[in-house]
């Protein structure tokens, strides 16, 4: 049960990692102001250069989220030991 568990976590992860890379590359190329001028081979380098940036985002997400589980596990470790002390 364990694996299908993280494996629907893996493929949640992997989706919300997607979107972020999608919508980030969105609004950077939003913000850019590209003239008409410039086609659309600007704004497709534009939404390039914007996935680039999101995509530096989402290791730093992903380790700020590999710390949170950490300090979690550490408390909820800790809490645990309390309780077997108590119960002997």
């Amino acid at each position: 049960m364990k694996a299908k568990s993280s494996k629907t976590a893996g493929k949640i992860a992997s989706w919300f990692i997607v979107a972020v890379v999608v919508a980030g590359a969105f609004a950077i190329s939003g913000v850019a102001d590209v003239s008409e001028a410039g086609g659309s081979s600007a704004k497709l380098f534009i939404l390039f250069i914007g996935a680039v940036i999101v995509l530096q985002v989402v290791p730093g997400l992903m380790l700020l989220g590999a710390m949170f589980k950490g300090i979690y596990g550490m408390i909820f470790k800790r809490n645990a030991n309390r309780e077997a002390e108590h119960a002997h």
